[in-house]
Protein backbone atom coordinates (compact mmCIF):
# COMPACT_ATOMS: atom_id res chain seq x y z
CA UNK A 1 0.00 0.00 0.00
CA UNK A 2 1.62 2.88 -0.95
CA UNK A 3 0.47 6.54 1.62
CA UNK A 4 0.52 10.06 1.07
CA UNK A 5 2.10 12.62 3.30
CA UNK A 6 3.82 15.63 3.66
CA UNK A 7 7.47 15.96 5.04
CA UNK A 8 8.19 19.01 7.59
CA UNK A 9 11.25 18.10 7.21
CA UNK A 10 12.47 19.86 4.13
CA UNK A 11 14.38 22.75 4.47
CA UNK A 12 13.18 26.05 2.45
CA UNK A 13 16.07 27.69 0.31
CA UNK A 14 14.94 30.81 2.70
CA UNK A 15 16.25 28.69 5.85
CA UNK A 16 18.93 27.02 4.55
CA UNK A 17 20.98 30.41 3.85
CA UNK A 18 19.67 31.68 7.08
CA UNK A 19 21.35 28.64 9.08
CA UNK A 20 24.69 27.85 6.89
CA UNK A 21 26.79 30.46 7.96
CA UNK A 22 30.25 30.99 8.91
CA UNK A 23 31.44 30.32 12.51
CA UNK A 24 32.27 33.43 14.19
CA UNK A 25 30.49 34.75 17.36
CA UNK A 26 33.50 35.06 19.16
CA UNK A 27 32.49 39.08 19.80
CA UNK A 28 28.82 37.92 20.73
CA UNK A 29 27.25 38.35 24.31
CA UNK A 30 26.80 35.86 26.75
CA UNK A 31 23.91 35.85 28.13
CA UNK A 32 24.72 37.69 31.51
CA UNK A 33 25.85 40.24 28.57
CA UNK A 34 22.22 40.51 27.02
CA UNK A 35 19.68 43.39 26.79
CA UNK A 36 17.26 45.03 24.57
CA UNK A 37 20.04 46.94 23.70
CA UNK A 38 21.65 44.86 21.59
CA UNK A 39 20.10 45.37 17.75
CA UNK A 40 19.70 42.90 14.64
CA UNK A 41 22.57 44.68 13.22
CA UNK A 42 25.46 44.09 15.57
CA UNK A 43 23.71 40.33 15.33
CA UNK A 44 24.60 40.20 12.05
CA UNK A 45 28.15 41.05 12.13
CA UNK A 46 28.68 39.08 15.31
CA UNK A 47 27.22 35.93 12.94
CA UNK A 48 28.80 36.74 9.66
CA UNK A 49 25.48 37.24 8.35
CA UNK A 50 23.28 39.01 5.42
CA UNK A 51 20.66 39.31 3.39
CA UNK A 52 20.45 40.48 0.39
CA UNK A 53 16.75 40.41 -0.39
CA UNK A 54 15.36 43.49 1.47
CA UNK A 55 12.00 41.71 2.55
CA UNK A 56 13.86 38.19 3.85
CA UNK A 57 16.12 40.71 6.07
CA UNK A 58 12.73 42.32 7.33
CA UNK A 59 11.39 39.07 8.52
CA UNK A 60 14.71 37.61 9.82
CA UNK A 61 15.23 40.83 11.64
CA UNK A 62 11.02 40.82 12.68
CA UNK A 63 12.03 37.22 14.20
CA UNK A 64 15.06 38.29 15.95
CA UNK A 65 12.94 40.98 17.67
CA UNK A 66 11.02 38.28 18.93
CA UNK A 67 13.36 35.44 19.84
CA UNK A 68 15.68 37.83 21.88
CA UNK A 69 12.33 39.05 23.47
CA UNK A 70 11.78 35.39 24.44
CA UNK A 71 15.48 34.87 25.58
CA UNK A 72 15.67 37.77 27.50
CA UNK A 73 12.20 37.13 29.56
CA UNK A 74 13.57 33.40 29.96
CA UNK A 75 16.82 34.51 31.93
CA UNK A 76 15.13 37.02 33.61
CA UNK A 77 16.29 36.18 37.45
CA UNK A 78 18.23 32.96 36.52
CA UNK A 79 21.94 34.51 36.39
CA UNK A 80 24.37 36.72 38.88
CA UNK A 81 25.94 39.48 37.14
CA UNK A 82 28.87 37.28 36.58
CA UNK A 83 26.99 34.70 34.68
CA UNK A 84 26.38 32.40 37.03
CA UNK A 85 23.47 30.34 36.88
CA UNK A 86 20.95 30.42 40.20
CA UNK A 87 19.41 27.77 41.20
CA UNK A 88 19.47 25.41 38.59
CA UNK A 89 18.10 25.05 34.82
CA UNK A 90 19.84 26.39 32.18
CA UNK A 91 20.16 30.32 30.38
CA UNK A 92 19.49 31.17 26.62
CA UNK A 93 21.63 32.83 24.46
CA UNK A 94 21.92 34.03 21.36
CA UNK A 95 23.83 32.13 18.44
CA UNK A 96 23.16 31.40 14.54
CA UNK A 97 19.75 30.41 15.12
CA UNK A 98 17.92 33.72 16.75
CA UNK A 99 16.84 34.61 13.52
CA UNK A 100 15.70 31.30 12.31
CA UNK A 101 12.23 30.42 13.15
CA UNK A 102 11.87 27.01 15.04
CA UNK A 103 10.54 25.34 12.09
CA UNK A 104 13.52 26.21 10.04
CA UNK A 105 15.49 24.66 12.34
CA UNK A 106 18.32 22.03 10.83
CA UNK A 107 17.18 18.56 11.94
CA UNK A 108 16.48 15.31 9.97
CA UNK A 109 15.56 12.51 12.68
CA UNK A 110 11.98 10.60 10.46
CA UNK A 111 10.38 9.34 13.12
CA UNK A 112 7.96 7.52 10.81
CA UNK A 113 10.56 5.09 10.40
CA UNK A 114 10.83 3.80 13.56
CA UNK A 115 8.64 0.55 14.13
CA UNK A 116 6.88 2.28 16.79
CA UNK A 117 5.62 4.51 13.99
CA UNK A 118 5.88 2.49 10.97
CA UNK A 119 3.83 -1.00 11.91
CA UNK A 120 1.05 1.06 12.09
CA UNK A 121 1.27 2.46 8.81
CA UNK A 122 1.19 -0.57 6.56
CA UNK A 123 -1.57 -2.94 5.55
CA UNK A 124 -0.77 -5.49 7.11
CA UNK A 125 2.68 -7.53 7.87
CA UNK A 126 6.05 -5.81 8.22
CA UNK A 127 6.84 -2.61 6.19
CA UNK A 128 10.00 -3.31 3.77
CA UNK A 129 11.84 -0.95 6.67
CA UNK A 130 11.21 -3.16 9.28
CA UNK A 131 12.30 -5.87 7.57
CA UNK A 132 15.26 -4.87 6.62
CA UNK A 133 16.10 -3.50 10.26
CA UNK A 134 15.09 -7.04 11.63
CA UNK A 135 10.96 -7.74 10.99
CA UNK A 136 10.17 -11.40 12.24
CA UNK A 137 9.01 -12.08 7.99
CA UNK A 138 12.32 -10.08 6.86
CA UNK A 139 13.30 -11.02 3.58
CA UNK A 140 15.78 -8.25 3.51
CA UNK A 141 19.63 -8.24 5.06
CA UNK A 142 19.32 -6.98 8.45
CA UNK A 143 22.50 -6.76 10.94
CA UNK A 144 20.55 -6.21 14.03
CA UNK A 145 22.04 -7.63 17.23
CA UNK A 146 20.29 -8.15 20.83
CA UNK A 147 21.75 -6.00 23.47
CA UNK A 148 24.49 -8.00 25.32
CA UNK A 149 24.79 -6.20 28.22
CA UNK A 150 24.63 -6.78 31.59
CA UNK A 151 22.30 -5.09 33.19
CA UNK A 152 22.80 -3.54 36.97
CA UNK A 153 20.70 -1.06 38.95
CA UNK A 154 21.29 2.32 38.41
CA UNK A 155 22.82 2.84 41.50
CA UNK A 156 25.73 0.50 41.53
CA UNK A 157 26.87 2.46 38.22
CA UNK A 158 29.50 5.58 38.23
CA UNK A 159 27.96 8.70 39.44
CA UNK A 160 29.78 10.30 35.79
CA UNK A 161 30.58 8.88 32.73
CA UNK A 162 31.92 11.47 30.07
CA UNK A 163 33.16 9.73 26.88
CA UNK A 164 34.66 13.36 25.99
CA UNK A 165 36.58 13.33 29.00
CA UNK A 166 37.96 10.12 28.12
CA UNK A 167 38.94 11.12 24.68
CA UNK A 168 36.78 9.09 22.78
CA UNK A 169 34.96 11.89 21.39
CA UNK A 170 35.71 13.63 18.17
CA UNK A 171 36.83 17.26 19.25
CA UNK A 172 35.88 18.06 15.70
CA UNK A 173 32.42 19.22 16.68
CA UNK A 174 30.22 18.80 13.17
CA UNK A 175 27.64 21.06 11.68
CA UNK A 176 25.10 19.81 9.65
CA UNK A 177 24.45 22.88 7.85
CA UNK A 178 20.21 23.49 6.74
CA UNK A 179 20.53 20.12 5.71
CA UNK A 180 17.87 17.71 7.54
CA UNK A 181 21.28 15.32 8.05
CA UNK A 182 21.29 15.05 11.90
CA UNK A 183 21.06 11.39 11.55
CA UNK A 184 24.29 10.99 9.85
CA UNK A 185 26.03 12.78 11.85
CA UNK A 186 25.39 10.82 15.30
CA UNK A 187 25.31 7.69 12.79
CA UNK A 188 28.58 8.56 11.69
CA UNK A 189 29.52 10.36 15.69
CA UNK A 190 28.53 7.10 17.21
CA UNK A 191 31.11 4.97 14.93
CA UNK A 192 34.00 7.30 15.81
CA UNK A 193 33.52 6.60 19.24
CA UNK A 194 33.49 2.72 19.14
CA UNK A 195 36.41 3.33 17.14
CA UNK A 196 38.61 5.00 19.20
CA UNK A 197 36.87 2.55 21.93
CA UNK A 198 38.02 -0.43 20.37
CA UNK A 199 41.26 0.53 19.24
CA UNK A 200 42.76 2.64 22.24
CA UNK A 201 43.14 4.92 19.81
CA UNK A 202 42.18 8.73 19.67
CA UNK A 203 39.11 9.16 17.29
CA UNK A 204 39.19 9.65 13.36
CA UNK A 205 37.08 11.80 11.30
CA UNK A 206 34.75 9.67 9.09
CA UNK A 207 32.80 11.30 6.38
CA UNK A 208 28.67 11.24 6.83
CA UNK A 209 28.17 12.15 3.01
CA UNK A 210 28.62 8.02 2.08
CA UNK A 211 26.06 7.54 4.23
CA UNK A 212 23.41 10.52 3.33
CA UNK A 213 23.90 10.06 0.00
CA UNK A 214 23.94 6.34 -0.28
CA UNK A 215 22.17 4.75 2.73
CA UNK A 216 18.64 3.40 1.38
CA UNK A 217 14.89 4.26 2.59
CA UNK A 218 12.93 1.71 1.50
CA UNK A 219 10.03 2.65 2.38
CA UNK A 220 9.73 6.25 0.80
CA UNK A 221 7.41 7.42 3.44
CA UNK A 222 7.94 10.39 5.82
CA UNK A 223 11.21 10.93 3.29
CA UNK A 224 13.18 9.66 1.02
CA UNK A 225 16.60 10.14 3.06
CA UNK A 226 19.60 12.35 2.47
CA UNK A 227 18.33 15.82 3.60
CA UNK A 228 14.61 14.87 3.94
CA UNK A 229 15.83 13.00 7.09
CA UNK A 230 16.02 8.67 7.97
CA UNK A 231 17.53 7.66 11.55
CA UNK A 232 20.41 5.93 12.58
CA UNK A 233 19.53 2.58 12.48
CA UNK A 234 19.18 2.68 8.67
CA UNK A 235 22.68 4.39 8.46
CA UNK A 236 23.88 1.41 10.93
CA UNK A 237 22.25 -1.02 8.97
CA UNK A 238 23.45 0.29 5.39
CA UNK A 239 27.67 0.34 6.87
CA UNK A 240 27.05 -2.97 8.43
CA UNK A 241 25.62 -4.44 5.20
CA UNK A 242 28.34 -2.76 2.67
CA UNK A 243 30.46 -4.04 4.75
CA UNK A 244 29.66 -7.47 4.87
CA UNK A 245 29.77 -7.33 1.24
CA UNK A 246 33.32 -6.14 1.23
CA UNK A 247 31.83 -2.69 -1.19
CA UNK A 248 32.15 -0.16 1.05
CA UNK A 249 32.27 0.81 4.98
CA UNK A 250 33.01 4.70 6.14
CA UNK A 251 35.74 6.60 4.48
CA UNK A 252 37.66 9.17 5.62
CA UNK A 253 36.16 13.09 5.38
CA UNK A 254 39.23 14.30 3.44
CA UNK A 255 38.93 11.65 0.88
CA UNK A 256 34.70 12.13 0.92
CA UNK A 257 33.92 15.52 2.42
CA UNK A 258 30.42 16.71 3.54
CA UNK A 259 27.98 18.27 1.80
CA UNK A 260 24.56 19.76 2.83
CA UNK A 261 23.58 20.76 -0.66
CA UNK A 262 21.70 18.26 -2.80
CA UNK A 263 22.48 20.32 -5.82
CA UNK A 264 26.52 19.60 -5.65
CA UNK A 265 25.74 15.71 -5.06
CA UNK A 266 27.21 13.48 -7.92
CA UNK A 267 25.34 9.75 -8.15
CA UNK A 268 26.33 7.34 -5.07
CA UNK A 269 28.58 5.19 -6.82
CA UNK A 270 30.85 8.69 -8.20
CA UNK A 271 31.04 9.66 -4.55
CA UNK A 272 33.31 6.63 -3.81
CA UNK A 273 34.97 5.81 -7.15
CA UNK A 274 38.33 5.24 -6.73
CA UNK A 275 38.48 5.94 -2.60
CA UNK A 276 38.75 3.02 0.17
CA UNK A 277 36.95 2.73 2.83
CA UNK A 278 38.93 2.38 5.95
CA UNK A 279 36.03 1.78 8.77
CA UNK A 280 33.37 -1.21 9.02
CA UNK A 281 31.12 -2.11 11.28
CA UNK A 282 29.37 -5.99 11.83
CA UNK A 283 26.11 -4.75 13.04
CA UNK A 284 23.88 -2.40 15.57
CA UNK A 285 21.91 -2.53 18.55
CA UNK A 286 18.61 -0.68 19.50
CA UNK A 287 17.95 -0.76 23.12
CA UNK A 288 14.44 -1.32 24.42
CA UNK A 289 12.11 1.21 23.76
CA UNK A 290 12.17 4.36 27.00
CA UNK A 291 14.51 1.72 29.26
CA UNK A 292 16.29 4.06 31.48
CA UNK A 293 18.19 1.33 32.73
CA UNK A 294 19.21 0.04 29.87
CA UNK A 295 20.79 3.18 28.25
CA UNK A 296 22.36 4.09 31.96
CA UNK A 297 24.16 0.56 31.47
CA UNK A 298 25.02 0.94 27.93
CA UNK A 299 26.51 4.64 28.31
CA UNK A 300 28.32 3.36 31.29
CA UNK A 301 29.90 0.14 30.06
CA UNK A 302 29.67 0.17 25.97
CA UNK A 303 30.14 3.92 24.69
CA UNK A 304 28.55 6.85 23.85
CA UNK A 305 24.96 5.91 21.59
CA UNK A 306 22.86 7.36 18.82
CA UNK A 307 19.60 9.04 20.37
CA UNK A 308 16.39 10.32 18.82
CA UNK A 309 15.37 13.80 20.67
CA UNK A 310 12.64 16.16 20.46
CA UNK A 311 14.98 19.65 19.98
CA UNK A 312 12.55 22.17 18.17
CA UNK A 313 13.34 24.44 21.30
CA UNK A 314 16.96 23.82 21.42
CA UNK A 315 17.95 26.55 19.62
CA UNK A 316 18.19 29.34 21.87
CA UNK A 317 20.12 27.26 24.63
CA UNK A 318 23.29 28.11 25.97
CA UNK A 319 24.39 26.71 29.30
CA UNK A 320 23.16 24.73 32.11
CA UNK A 321 20.63 21.98 32.51
CA UNK A 322 18.28 22.03 29.99
CA UNK A 323 14.49 20.60 31.41
CA UNK A 324 12.87 20.49 28.26
CA UNK A 325 10.19 23.15 29.77
CA UNK A 326 9.27 24.72 26.35
CA UNK A 327 7.77 20.88 24.90
CA UNK A 328 5.24 21.22 27.83
CA UNK A 329 2.38 22.74 25.79
CA UNK A 330 2.72 21.39 22.65
CA UNK A 331 3.84 17.67 23.44
CA UNK A 332 6.71 16.01 21.48
CA UNK A 333 7.92 16.04 18.29
CA UNK A 334 10.61 13.48 17.67
CA UNK A 335 12.86 14.98 15.31
CA UNK A 336 16.58 15.29 15.87
CA UNK A 337 19.28 12.95 15.93
CA UNK A 338 22.27 13.15 18.55
CA UNK A 339 25.24 11.63 20.19
CA UNK A 340 24.57 10.73 24.23
CA UNK A 341 28.59 10.71 25.33
CA UNK A 342 27.55 10.52 29.13
CA UNK A 343 26.15 11.31 32.12
CA UNK A 344 26.99 13.00 35.50
CA UNK A 345 25.67 15.54 38.56
CA UNK A 346 26.03 19.25 38.57
CA UNK A 347 28.84 20.32 41.07
CA UNK A 348 26.54 23.53 41.98
CA UNK A 349 23.33 22.35 41.74
CA UNK A 350 23.55 19.08 42.18
CA UNK A 351 21.38 17.99 39.19
CA UNK A 352 21.53 14.99 37.30
CA UNK A 353 22.24 14.91 33.43
CA UNK A 354 22.44 13.25 30.29
CA UNK A 355 25.50 14.95 27.87
CA UNK A 356 24.74 15.40 24.61
CA UNK A 357 26.96 16.25 21.42
CA UNK A 358 24.77 18.36 19.19
CA UNK A 359 25.74 18.36 15.10
CA UNK A 360 25.00 22.57 15.00
CA UNK A 361 28.56 23.49 15.13
CA UNK A 362 31.02 24.41 18.30
CA UNK A 363 28.78 27.49 18.78
CA UNK A 364 25.80 25.84 19.72
CA UNK A 365 25.52 25.61 23.70
CA UNK A 366 28.25 24.22 25.78
CA UNK A 367 31.16 24.44 23.20
CA UNK A 368 28.83 22.14 20.84
CA UNK A 369 27.31 19.94 23.67
CA UNK A 370 23.83 20.32 25.81
CA UNK A 371 23.40 18.97 29.12
CA UNK A 372 19.68 17.49 29.47
CA UNK A 373 17.71 16.73 32.60
CA UNK A 374 18.18 13.45 33.95
CA UNK A 375 16.01 11.59 36.57
CA UNK A 376 15.97 8.24 37.94
CA UNK A 377 12.12 8.08 37.04
CA UNK A 378 13.24 8.82 33.42
CA UNK A 379 11.19 5.56 32.02
CA UNK A 380 8.02 7.08 33.79
CA UNK A 381 8.23 10.46 32.73
CA UNK A 382 6.33 10.21 29.17
CA UNK A 383 4.10 11.88 26.51
CA UNK A 384 2.95 11.01 23.43
CA UNK A 385 4.45 11.63 20.24
CA UNK A 386 1.62 12.93 18.46
CA UNK A 387 2.97 15.52 15.95
CA UNK A 388 3.95 13.44 13.27
CA UNK A 389 -0.18 13.44 12.39
CA UNK A 390 0.13 16.66 12.03
CA UNK A 391 2.12 17.04 8.72
CA UNK A 392 4.92 14.23 8.52
CA UNK A 393 2.46 10.75 9.08
CA UNK A 394 0.78 8.97 6.00
CA UNK A 395 -2.40 9.42 7.81
CA UNK A 396 -4.34 8.64 4.76
CA UNK A 397 -4.60 5.66 2.13
CA UNK A 398 -4.46 5.72 -1.30
CA UNK A 399 -8.79 5.68 -1.20
CA UNK A 400 -8.60 8.73 0.73
CA UNK A 401 -9.51 7.18 3.99
CA UNK A 402 -8.23 7.68 7.43
CA UNK A 403 -5.73 5.16 9.25
CA UNK A 404 -6.35 4.91 13.09
CA UNK A 405 -2.55 5.04 14.40
CA UNK A 406 -2.01 5.97 17.78
CA UNK A 407 1.01 8.15 18.99
CA UNK A 408 3.53 6.42 20.82
CA UNK A 409 5.04 6.98 24.24
CA UNK A 410 8.17 8.30 24.05
CA UNK A 411 10.27 9.05 27.78
CA UNK A 412 12.45 10.99 29.26
CA UNK A 413 13.42 14.41 28.77
CA UNK A 414 12.78 15.51 25.62
CA UNK A 415 11.96 12.10 24.17
CA UNK A 416 15.64 11.28 25.05
CA UNK A 417 14.66 7.19 25.71
CA UNK A 418 12.87 6.61 22.97
CA UNK A 419 15.02 5.50 20.23
CA UNK A 420 18.97 4.84 21.51
CA UNK A 421 21.13 2.37 19.78
CA UNK A 422 24.87 1.69 18.64
CA UNK A 423 27.40 -0.11 16.36
CA UNK A 424 28.77 -3.36 16.89
CA UNK A 425 31.98 -4.48 16.52
CA UNK A 426 33.71 -0.95 14.57
CA UNK A 427 36.90 -2.14 13.30
CA UNK A 428 39.75 -0.82 10.82
CA UNK A 429 39.21 -2.18 7.11
CA UNK A 430 42.64 -3.28 6.09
Amino acid sequence: MIFRLRNILLLSAAAVSAVVVAENDTAAPQAHQLDNSYTYEQYLTHFNKSYDNTEEHSRRSQTFARNLETILRHNEGRMTDDGDIIDGGYVMGVNRFTDVERGEMPLGYNSLMHPAWRSQLVGGGASKTERLLGATDTVTASYSKPPDIQMDDVSSLPTEMDWAKEGKINPIIPNQGGCGSCWTFAATGVIESHLAIATGECPVSLSEQNILQCSPNPDHCGGTGDCSGSTVELALNYIADITAKKTGGMFNIADVPYSGSVATWDKCGELTEGKSASVGIEGWTQLPLNDYEATMNAIAKVGPLAVAVAASEWGFYEKGVYDGSGNTAEGFVVNHAVLLVGYGVDEDTKEKYYKVRNSWGPTFGEDGFIRIKRTDEDSKLCKKDNQPLAGMACALDDNGNTIDVEAPMVCGTDAILFDVSFPVNVHKIE
